[in-house]
């Protein structure tokens, strides 16, 4: 069975689950799976919630349809992390001299990332973080099984309320089979030894720090984790 196939058989659980029949249940959407296939780095992206409560509406139709080009907090940073993270981790200074060629170059590179949000339920424009963190909590085993379906190599985890929701997941599930490490520069990041996934913490890409400063830093301990 294909990732998109599984995935859906994991929505219909989900929408299902107690936590989610209070309100418009959105999915994440599809896999490119031939760009993801073909990834050299398969980045999986965990952001909090959608924003938007229009039934039918999903992440990847989203990216497809570009609507990242309309958006002007979040997408413009993760279209830079993204980029940087896939081709070969360049210098903040080469993106911004050619971001305008770097979002005509999304289409193709956000085919490579898969977008998901920890709660599938509708927020605001701004997250409630126990919200979020019940979710986390209440609907923690299938995120996990969502991430062994997609099965990346890396999941960069927007915001600290992720990050520690996974964290106390992992520790649920078996802490003998994870370990949370930190980079030299300070970076935590956990080894998922069930499918050899690292997960990332990091901040929301509206988060008030400086562009640069922020794609630097990401940039430079993500080349440690891997190297």
């Amino acid at each position: 069975m294909n990732i998109n196939n599984q995935l859906d058989e994991l929505f219909g659980q989900w929408r299902m689950h107690d936590a989610c029949t209070e309100g418009i249940f959105i999915p994440d959407g599809y896999v490119d799976e031939e760009a993801w296939s073909g990834a050299m780095l398969k980045l999986m992206v965990l952001l909090k919630e959608v924003n938007s409560s229009d039934a039918g509406w999903d992440l990847q139709q989203f990216v497809r349809e570009k609507g990242y080009l309309k958006e002007s907090s979040t997408w413009p940073v993760l279209l830079r992390w993204t980029y940087g993270i896939l081709n070969g981790f360049p210098e903040y200074s080469e993106v911004e001299q050619r971001y305008l060629d770097v979002k005509e170059e999304a289409d193709e590179f956000l085919r490579k990332v898969y977008f998901a949000n920890v709660k599938k339920i509708a927020g605001g424009a701004k997250a409630n973080h126990t919200d979020v963190e019940h979710h986390i909590q209440e609907t923690g085993e299938l995120l996990l099984q969502q991430i062994r379906v997609v099965n990346p190599d890396m999941v960069l985890c927007c915001g600290d309320v992720i990050f520690q929701g996974v964290h106390e997941l992992l520790k649920r599930s078996g802490p003998h089979r994870f370990e949370l490490k930190q980079t030299s520069g300070g970076l935590e990041y956990i080894m998922w030894d069930d499918i050899q996934t690292v997960f990332i913490r990091y901040h929301h890409p509206n988060a008030y720090y400086p562009r640069a400063m922020s794609y630097a830093y990401l940039m430079k301990e993500i080349q440690k984790i891997l190297s």
